[in-house]
């Protein structure tokens, strides 16, 4: 259901570029959301995705005395 309503936002998305990008006065602002939009979305990912993290973290399961027979 996720990929349908993904699908359809960017069906909706493309066909109001197309009507907006073939006015001249409205590209530069289309382009200006498209790239804020871009920005603060990676933004977000790696804020949420990154925070916190120890690359160097072992997992902590590794010396758990009650996994072993």
């Amino acid at each position: 259901m996720r990929d349908t309503g993904l699908l359809g936002v960017g069906v909706v998305l493309g066909w109001l570029a197309s009507k907006t990008w073939s006015d001249p006065g409205c590209q530069l602002g289309l382009v200006v959301f498209l790239v804020a939009t871009a920005v603060m979305t990676l933004g977000f990912l790696l804020a949420v995705v990154g925070h916190g993290r120890d690359p160097h973290a072992g997992d902590p399961d590794d010396d758990d005395e009650s996994d072993r027979p």
